[in-house]
């Protein structure tokens, strides 16, 4: 769901804000707008009420020198390798290291989502990464890790929780952990080469787009505003997220009360659809009033949003035009819409064509303005 880095980058170089000006995202998920914002100079910021978006946006604008960019690759390689050598070494001696002990919660999320000796090496390589990567390292690493988990999972995907038979050879973890390290400094390499000189640190905190209190942002201090905030019914980013949350042990409570325009409150009937829609346009509301009041005045905010079906088959759905809501709400909020774009979407199912049968389902590109 996270905004292509093309739309981000041709926003900030229509916004053409001058070198070092700051720019923020305060939905930043997995930091597409941050690593554009480096590419053109700015001071990126960015915050998410998700504990794994913000570890994720925080490894991919990793700001450490080549050197610790090289020693990353060269860590994950060794314990990659230390935990390949391990596993053959107790399968010889007939003995097969139990998975670490976890909180019964956390127990009963990963319960049943990998075979056996999958968990095993996942938690192998957990422990080598606290053993062997210093702090900020591990904090990268583990996010390496991450990035394999679904894939050796019995979870069909991030967005489906389909159960299905993967046949994960022993060791494939491990070697796909080392993989994804060189991919990611690769990543890292390319974005410092292109990052103009004294570019400043990407600056990311988690807490909640609709007050911004965790971030360092003085009122009226922002240039630009570039984010896709959550659109209403369409998504369940905890859900998407609950088994690399569980297995990483990162503290989930403040992301499920919070989550703007969760999916799972648009169940029920007629009564729980409206309501959940009602909060979903107060949240955005109140988005855009804090928008307006860190950005300067005449700042701009350039925002994704896309119509959804809010509720679903079976139930009393109701089309959700997200670019009506923005100028609705903006106007209170002191912005104002200057320009737009749109493209069609498939309506997919019944139910979603149904209610967008008098008017087509699109995603809009909506730029604002700080009066």
């Amino acid at each position: 769901a996270r905004m292509h880095p093309l739309t981000a980058r041709r926003a900030l170089a229509a916004l053409a804000l001058a070198p070092g000006a700051v720019v923020l995202d305060p939905f930043c998920g997995s930091g597409t707008v941050l690593v554009e914002g480096v590419r053109a100079g700015l001071r990126a910021i960015g915050g998410d009420l998700s504990p794994l978006a913000v570890e994720i946006a925080y490894a991919r604008t990793w700001s450490a020198p080549a050197a610790r960019r090289r020693a990353l690759v060269a860590t994950s390689r060794r314990i990659g390798a230390l935990v390949v050598a391990e596993g053959k070494a107790a399968r010889r001696s007939g003995y097969e290291t139990e998975p670490l002990p976890a909180e019964p919660a956390r127990a009963r999320a990963l319960s049943g989502w990998f075979d056996p000796h999958v968990r095993r090496e996942l938690e192998a390589l957990a422990a080598a990464i606290r053993v062997e990567a210093d702090e900020d390292m591990g904090r990268i690493l583990r996010m390496v890790l991450s990035s394999i988990l679904i894939k050796v999972s019995r979870r069909e995907s991030d967005t489906s929780a389909k159960v299905v038979r993967r046949t994960i050879g022993r060791g494939a973890a491990a070697r796909w952990f080392a993989a994804r390290a060189e991919e990611l400094a690769r990543g890292l390499d390319a974005l410092s080469r292109q990052a103009p000189r004294g570019t400043p640190p990407v600056e990311i905190r988690l807490g909640d787009a609709k007050t911004l209190a965790h971030l360092p942002i003085a009122e009226g201090a922002v240039a630009a505003i570039v984010s896709s905030p959550p659109y209403a019914g369409t998504y369940d980013y905890a859900d998407h997220h609950a088994l690399r949350m569980a297995f990483l042990g990162l503290e989930d409570q403040a992301f499920l009360a919070g989550e703007m325009g969760a999916r799972r409150r648009f169940g029920g009937g007629a009564a729980e659809v409206a309501a959940a829609l009602a909060r979903w346009d107060r949240d955005l509301g109140q988005v855009l009033a804090t928008m307006a009041r860190v950005l300067t005045k005449g700042g701009h905010a350039v925002l994704l949003l896309g119509d959804s079906l809010a509720g679903g088959q079976g139930r009393a759905g109701v089309a959700v035009f997200a670019a009506d809501a923005v100028r609705r709400l903006a106007a209170a909020a002191g912005l104002h819409v200057v320009a737009g774009a749109a493209q069609e979407r498939e309506a997919l199912g019944a139910a979603e064509r149904a209610a967008f049968a008098q008017r087509p389902k699109q995603e809009q590109l909506i730029w604002l303005v700080r009066e």
